[in-house]
């Protein structure tokens, strides 16, 4: 299966060595800038252009969807399979950026209803079912619809979270300390197997587990997120 062929990237049957697991943490804490610095200029810019085009929120969904688009259909003409499964992996951020966040600020969609955790749940299983049982299915696709499935869940969590018990509760602060273990822990393990693969994916899983912690701050009120406006 093509699972097997993602495992086999990320897994390092070579003893770790200072050298490699220096080099896997370098590539983590660049993904995790790259991901970082994305996320706030392009908050503060959607923000700004929304204030200034009523359609603006329109166009985006239309201009990621497009890129999301061309990123998959770029893995398939790449030949080294660490590459595909990465621009498979970029392309699945563009896809939930225009398909998860876009969507709910145009008001197509509501993590707020329990029909999102239906969806989820459902689109879940779809990509076991695509990633355990069917074979054959392409490294890239499993990467472009992995990345939904994982930062789709985190984001429902916390909206669950703070919908049921609020934001100051004790709850969410057990949220809190469980996504800063599992943001740790994948610098941890992608250190410790020691590829530049592993590095890019466990910054990517750091930096989205980081970005959510971010999120339930702001929602706490001990900051002001990046897409507020200067005047709010």
């Amino acid at each position: 299966m093509e699972l097997l062929n993602i495992q086999a990237l990320v897994v390092n049957a070579q003893p770790t060595q200072l050298q490699s697991v220096t080099s896997s943490l370098f590539f983590s804490f660049f993904a995790i800038a790259v991901f970082l610095m994305i996320q706030f200029l392009g908050a503060r810019f959607y923000t700004r252009c929304k204030e200034r085009y009523n359609s603006f929120p329109l166009v985006f969904f239309i201009v990621l969807a497009t890129l999301a688009a061309l990123s998959l259909l770029l893995s398939f003409f790449l030949e080294e399979p660490n590459h595909r499964l990465f621009a498979g992996v970029v392309g699945g951020v563009f896809l939930w950026t225009s398909l998860g966040e876009i969507t709910e600020h145009l008001g197509w969609y509501s993590a707020q209803s329990r029909r999102a955790v239906w969806i989820y749940l459902l689109c879940t299983a779809a990509w076991l079912i695509l990633a355990f049982i069917i074979p054959g299915i392409p490294i890239p696709i499993l990467g472009f619809l992995g990345y939904p499935v994982l930062t789709w869940g985190t984001h429902l969590t916390r909206i669950l979270f703070i919908r049921k018990w609020g934001a100051n509760s004790f709850a969410s602060t057990l949220l809190l300390l469980g996504m800063a273990s599992v943001s740790g822990g994948s610098l941890v393990a992608g250190a410790l197997i020691g590829t530049r693969f592993s590095g890019i994916m466990a910054g990517l899983v750091f930096a989205v587990t980081a970005w959510s912690i971010m999120e339930i701050i702001w929602e706490k009120g001990m900051a002001k997120g990046p897409w507020k406006s200067a005047g709010n």
